[in-house]
């Protein structure tokens, strides 16, 4: 659950336009534009016009990972988050490359310091639709979450939409429109009082505060020993989940329908009913590479 951010500036602006509704309500769902693909993935109708891959695993150690990300298209984010029980920020500093892999670090929590300092990567542009691949090695650290997503960053906004030469809208009361991968440390493999075994897959609600479309996937094997690729194939209709290049989930509830960055967070807050934590040890999560398709063509 990407619990946060990014307030809009426009939101009082649509408050009146949202009077008029009891709930989020969807008129319509937007068409991927119609051209020839240049690239085409197994189980996709359609295809994409653009793929990027960055592969970190001939970086090293202490090599500048902010201008390497910035050439690529990706920010290093900074800024604080209002969690609880403890706050987290995103901090650049928590963002490095190490031997052969892109290192995205949670530091140990002392209380004095008032926030857990996490790391965050997110894409410029934003994409409508895609298939993204993270090959990752997850921290043996507990408390942590590591989130791999689409998301939209909305208040409550109005998005219009063309289709058959229709003005059509969605009407979002959320803050976000977000599928995501996350997997949560003290939880992947032994379950909590409150969290289950195993990592999320979810489509998280349009209307604020209501259950999200998730599915939590078990695990075989401890995702801390070792790099594993982690993928979401987003198309109209349903986001689809492979782990190592198998078919774990597919969701058709809540799909986003607006174009949305590609992000990759750690963090953590503390809360039992999710990171669980804070960390009393520094964490680090590895990315040995990321590779998305965009520009979805029907």
């Amino acid at each position: 659950m990407f619990h946060t951010h990014f307030r809009s500036a426009t939101a009082s602006g649509v408050m009146a336009v949202l009077a008029l509704f009891n709930t989020a309500v969807v008129m319509a769902l937007p068409s991927a534009t119609a051209c020839s693909p240049v690239f085409t993935i197994s189980g996709i109708s359609g295809g994409f016009s653009t793929h990027t891959l960055l592969d970190f695993s001939t970086q090293k150690a202490g090599g500048n990972a902010a201008s390497f990300l910035s050439s690529h298209g990706i920010m290093i984010s900074d800024y604080p988050v209002g969690s609880t029980p403890v706050a987290h920020d995103f901090s650049p500093s928590a963002v490095s490359f190490g031997q052969g892999a892109l290192n995205l670090k949670v530091s140990a929590y002392v209380s004095s310091q008032g926030s857990v300092h996490g790391a965050e990567i997110v894409t410029n542009s934003e994409f409508l639709y895609g298939s993204m691949r993270t090959v990752m090695k997850s921290s043996a650290v507990p408390g942590i979450v590591e989130g791999i997503f689409f998301y939209r960053k909305l208040f409550v906004s109005i998005v219009a939409l063309r289709e058959a030469a229709e003005l059509q809208f969605v009407v979002a009361d959320n803050d976000t429109q977000e599928t995501d991968w996350e997997i949560l440390t003290s939880t992947t493999l032994k379950a909590s009082a409150d969290v289950p075994a195993g990592i999320w897959t979810t489509n998280q609600n349009f209307v604020l505060n209501q259950p999200s479309n998730h599915e939590t996937v078990p695990l075989s094997f401890d995702p801390s020993q070792g790099f594993h690729e982690y993928r979401i194939d987003w198309v109209p209709g349903s986001t689809t989940f492979y782990l190592d290049g198998v078919q774990k989930t597919k969701l058709t509830t809540f799909t986003p329908v607006v174009a949305a960055h590609l992000i990759w967070n750690v963090w953590s807050s503390g809360d039992p009913e999710w990171s669980n934590g804070p960390p009393t040890s520094d964490s680090v999560t590895q990315i040995r590479s990321i590779e998305y398709y965009t520009g979805y063509c029907s």
